[in-house]
């Protein structure tokens, strides 16, 4: 079977600085990385280097659901590349790519500048099924949605 590839884009009120540290920092990590409805993170542990390794414990139903990987690049405020391994992906090895590109200020008429923006792009690549690109797709949206509102709350 073809691997599959899902690709989603969010544009998020704030420097790219703000938004990428927001993934390597284990603290702040679990209050936005939600995704999806009743879904909760039990705890986080990060070795944000390259050939570092993460896991994120998600909780749901009082089961604990495995989400671990390992760094690849750490490229701030531009780049972040992970493998990516879970329940959804029948344990095997994913990769992960998140770029973060700053959306220049567009200047009115009226000479007033925008807020500063970042496009951020998450590219999942490796999935075997039609159905693991849809939990991705569902869970990876949820947790950008998350982050914009964790972002944009002033933490």
């Amino acid at each position: 079977m073809k691997p599959e590839v899902l690709r989603i884009e969010k544009e998020i009120n704030a420097d790219p600085i703000k938004i990428f540290r927001a993934w390597l920092n284990a603290e702040d990590f679990a209050l936005w990385f939600l995704s999806g409805e009743g879904i909760e993170i039990e705890s986080v542990i990060m070795d944000p280097r390259p050939g570092g390794k993460f896991i994120i414990n998600m909780e749901l139903d009082g089961k604990i659901l495995p989400h671990e990987g390992e760094y690849i690049t750490i490229d701030e405020p531009n780049k972040l590349v992970f493998t990516w391994r879970s329940h959804a992906t029948d344990n095997k090895d994913t990769l992960v790519t998140i770029t973060f590109e700053e959306i220049k200020d567009i200047i009115s008429k009226s000479g007033k500048v925008g807020k500063q923006k970042t496009l951020v792009t998450l590219v999942h690549e490796e999935l075997t099924s039609e159905i693991q690109v849809k939990m991705h797709n569902h869970g990876w949206t949820n947790i950008l949605e998350g982050l914009d509102q964790w972002i944009n709350s002033g933490k």
